[in-house]
């Protein structure tokens, strides 16, 4: 029996709810998609830092780890804006699939954007 590996890897959002006539700031969401990115890149700085053995050159010197995750913030930062990982662009991609699909109407019979389990699938009153 033949394993459906596309379903398992590619992530997919839930049915979309009937759109309310809003429509999404895509400013924000690409600002938002960036900050979650840079809040992404700082958590693994903080757990490789983690990992790498203490030099004796620099000791403990006062303000260390207060300047060192200050440091850490801004580059992670700076990554994100560039892009770095690519997260962010990923999930601005993927709510905006999934923003399109909830303004269309119930009654357009459009398949729902991406891949995975939901592909084929049609919105159905």
């Amino acid at each position: 029996m033949p394993i459906n590996t596309l379903a398992a890897s590619e992530p997919t959002l839930p049915t979309p709810l009937p759109s309310n006539g809003k429509k999404i700031d895509e400013t924000k969401l690409k600002r938002a998609c960036e900050d979650f990115e840079a809040l992404f890149i700082n958590q693994l700085m903080q757990s490789m830092r983690r990992t790498v053995l203490k030099s004796k050159i620099l000791e403990d010197a006062p303000g260390k780890e207060v300047y060192q995750s200050l440091f850490d913030r801004e580059i992670s930062k700076k990554m994100a804006q560039k892009g770095a990982l690519g997260v962010g662009k990923v999930i601005y991609r993927k709510v905006l699939e999934h923003e399109k699909a909830r303004m269309l109407r119930p009654s357009d019979g459009i398949q729902m954007p991406g891949s995975g389990a939901l592909a084929g699938s049609e919105v159905k009153p």
